[in-house]
């Protein structure tokens, strides 16, 4: 086994957007589009990115599609990824995924998640967030086959139980900020 796998990360775009009636992917703030921040945020911090999304939205990074059996959702997202990822760069034990419409993630989010031996999400003082979080593949793939094909898409928090996740505290709610309404992006633009 590798000592010194590489840090990989994917980035969640592959959302339906109703509440912000776009796709928030291509949606701007501060002038630049929210994948384009997150690659940038954190393009220094990880060995490899992937975009999990239909679409590379033109920014040049590869990405992974849902397997069509795959329920829907972030945990679809997250199975498909963990069945593909040990294909696609075989030295890897895990990722972390990050949604595309959080731009004030903290800046130590990859680092502190990917540090943790087995699969971590990140924990608010008020609440859980599991969509910031690191998965093993091989944690995920033994899940993964749990879940009947057709079953009701289970949540994150489910997935996370069940991968037994370790929570990863943060001391503040505010970096986990998602953008879904046009409100919400009015807010994030006076953030920044």
């Amino acid at each position: 086994m590798n000592d010194n796998p590489p840090t990989c990360l994917v980035i969640l775009a592959g959302g339906q957007s109703r509440r912000m009636g776009k796709d928030k992917a291509k949606i701007t703030l501060g002038g630049e589009r929210l994948v384009d921040r997150a690659i940038a945020r954190y393009s220094p911090s990880v060995d490899r990115i992937w975009l999990s999304a239909a679409s590379d939205f033109d920014t040049g990074i590869d990405i992974i599609s849902d397997d069509p059996d795959a329920p829907g959702g972030p945990i679809g997202a997250i199975f498909t990824i963990a069945a593909h990822l040990p294909i696609l760069c075989p030295e890897a034990v895990g990722f972390v995924t990050v949604p595309v419409d959080a731009p004030f993630a903290p800046d130590n989010l990859v680092r502190r998640l990917s540090a943790v031996p087995g699969c971590a999400v990140a924990q608010g003082p008020e609440r859980l967030h599991p969509v910031f979080g690191y998965w093993r593949c091989d944690i995920v793939n033994s899940i993964r086959g749990t879940h009947e094909i057709g079953e009701q898409s289970p949540s994150l928090h489910w997935l996370a139980r069940q991968c037994d996740a370790q929570l990863v505290d943060w001391p503040d709610e505010a970096p986990f900020m998602n953008i879904n309404t046009p409100q919400d992006l009015a807010d994030a633009e006076a953030q920044i």
